[in-house]
């Protein structure tokens, strides 16, 4: 699995890099996907990503129209803006 991060910010704190693993764990690929990992999410749309760049590059159209497909979210943005959410507030639970 080729390393994919993105970041998150807490209110009142700079932004940290957090990896998709974390971020799309398998609680939220089996409530959300029918994919247990974010891997196998990007594998299902046919997306071919080595590396980080590489998956900066997908076309967001492309990610839109599978993350529609293949979740319960309308965009790619929203899927990771909710998967974020719920990273941030695991984050402040175990502070």
């Amino acid at each position: 699995m080729v390393k994919i991060t993105g970041y998150y910010q807490l209110p009142g704190r700079l932004p940290q890099a957090v990896d998709f693993e974390e971020l799309f764990d398998r609680s939220f690929m089996r409530r959300f996907t029918h994919c247990r990992s974010f891997e196998r999410f990007l594998a299902g749309g046919r997306f071919r990503v080595r590396s980080q760049a590489e998956f900066e590059a997908l076309p967001e159209e492309a990610m839109d129209a599978y993350v529609r497909r293949a979740t319960r979210f309308g965009s790619w943005k929203e899927m990771l803006d909710t998967a974020t959410d719920l990273y941030a507030r695991r984050q402040l639970l175990r502070e």
